[in-house]
Formats: C-alpha cells, sequence, structure tokens
C-alpha cells in the first residue's frame, strides 16, 4: 500500500470552480485514518493553501505541506518553515529585468504576500483570485528584499495563453539553464531557484516520515507536475492534464470535475489495487 499520497491542487485537487468535492473531502480522510500521509503540493504559497488544507482536514500537528513548487515545506498548525528556499537578491533582480524586458505583466510571491506594479488583467478579470490575494501593489525597487518577510520564492510572468507560449521562446537559453520555468497553467511562466522542484520536495517529505519512494503516489495534472510524476512510485495523472503530462505518468484518473483524485485514492489505497 502507498504511504503517501502528494497532491496537486489547480485542475487536480480543486474543481474548475477552485472547490474540493464532498467525495473527495470524505475520501482523503478515510485514507489518513487508515494512516496514509496526505501532504499537498502546489506551486502556491501556504496562505492560499491553507482553507483547503483545513477542509479536507490536513490542519493538524504532524503534518506538513509543499509550497512554491518545493521551494518552501511548512507545518499546518504552527506554520513553522520546515524547509525554505527563496531566489537570492541578485536573481530576483534579474528575473524582475527579464519581465520587464520581455513586456509581460508580473508578480513577485514572498511568503505571505504577493506583490505587483500593476494587476495583470487575467488577474483583475477573476473577482476570487482578487479576494484570495494578499496583493500589495508598489514598485519593486522600494521593497526590501533583504527583510526575510520579503524574500521571494517565486515569480510569475502572467498574459493570456497565446502571449505566455510566445513569449517562452523568447526568454533566454542561459537564464533557461539557470532556472527552473515551468508552467501550471496557460496564463503564467512560473520561475524558481535551479533545483527547486515539486519532487525534491517530495524527497524532504519522505526523509521527515521516513517513506521509501515506492511507497509514493503523486497525483497532477500541469507541467510543474511532471517531475513528481516522474519520481513517484505511482505517478498519476488527471484526464484534464495534457497529452505531454499524462505521458510521464503511470495512469490516468477522471477529471478534476470528475472526483479524480477521489476515484486515484480509492483505486489504489483505500481498495488497494
Amino acid at each position: 500500500m502507498y504511504k503517501l499520497v502528494a497532491i496537486d491542487i489547480d485542475g487536480t485537487l480543486i474543481t474548475d470552480k477552485k472547490e474540493v468535492t464532498p467525495r473527495t473531502i470524505t475520501t482523503i480522510k478515510e485514507a489518513t485514518k487508515k494512516g496514509i500521509k496526505v501532504i499537498i503540493c502546489s506551486g502556491r504559497s501556504f496562505y492560499r493553501l491553507e482553507k483547503y488544507v483545513e477542509e479536507v482536514g490536513l490542519k493538524k500537528e504532524n503534518q506538513c505541506t509543499i509550497c512554491f513548487n518545493g521551494g518552501m515545506i511548512i507545518e499546518n498548525t504552527t506554520k513553522n518553515l520546515i524547509y525554505s528556499h527563496p531566489l537570492d537578491n541578485k536573481e530576483v533582480k534579474e528575473l524582475i529585468q527579464l519581465g520587464k524586458s520581455l513586456e509581460l505583466p508580473m508578480m513577485i510571491y514572498a511568503k505571505d504576500t504577493h506583490y505587483t506594479e500593476k494587476v495583470p488583467d487575467i488577474i483583475k478579470q477573476n473577482d476570487k483570485n482578487m479576494e484570495e490575494l494578499n496583493l500589495k501593489v508598489m514598485k519593486f525597487d522600494e521593497i526590501n528584499f533583504h527583510k526575510e518577510e520579503n524574500y521571494i520564492y517565486k515569480i510569475c510572468f502572467i498574459d493570456k495563453p497565446e502571449i505566455i507560449r510566445e513569449k517562452r521562446k523568447e526568454i533566454p537559453k542561459d537564464i533557461m539553464q539557470k532556472y527552473e520555468i515551468t508552467s501550471s497553467v496557460p496564463e503564467y511562466i512560473e520561475i524558481v531557484p535551479k533545483g527547486i522542484k515539486k519532487s525534491e520536495g517530495i524527497k524532504a517529505v519522505m526523509q521527515i516520515y521516513g517513506i521509501k519512494q515506492k511507497d509514493v503516489m503523486a497525483i497532477g495534472d500541469g507541467e510543474n507536475d511532471v517531475e513528481m510524476l516522474k519520481f513517484a512510485g505511482l505517478g498519476v495523472a488527471m484526464e484534464n492534464a495534457s497529452d505531454y503530462v499524462k505521458g510521464f505518468a503511470d495512469v490516468v484518473t477522471t477529471s478534476n470535475n470528475d472526483d479524480g483524485v477521489a476515484n486515484a485514492i480509492e483505486k489504489y489505497i483505500l481498495n488497494g489495487e
């Protein structure tokens, strides 16, 4: 039986309406009662994950969450940092300059705050997003990146999918090699430090709980989930994932709107297939 389940959020745990279905909540709680470690593993910051952590019953001691695609691991009740790997100040400045040269709207992500010089139109269009974001609008050169609360873990360029696809081709090769660059959704280019991947976050969690690679199941749908799907003993792609992502998975479950996470946990853990 698998002992650790790492679950992506957007397009995986939550529906397109940004909700966790009652069946998924029940299934995750049943798995944890059997002693299975369930870990949310996302590109988001913890404050944007916390309500889901609580909703599925993971807001308890000896339980953690992987944030920023592996750049931070946080204890769910105390919110103490178990692991932290932000971008250094030189990298932050380099990536801000890149975003400006590509003429792409951007947001930069600190532990508890998102910063932007101008709110991207795509973010403005989603009222629910605006409510969830602790978004501060200010000039980036006015931010003191030396203060711990302003350490930057991820930088996102945000625009329409067709623009993102073309602009990504313009990123210099040396930048591509220097950082981890992925897209969790078609509107984003997400950049984190080199070596920061969800799979590396899972490795750290495995060490904490003494779990072997073969006993890990990972569930995801996005490009930033590929490494954990490849790494896990069982990589499960969502039906709504692209063919590219599915190509790295061992199996495919139903979509995020059709209880894909619940179906996978029931099939491979609770029913022991």
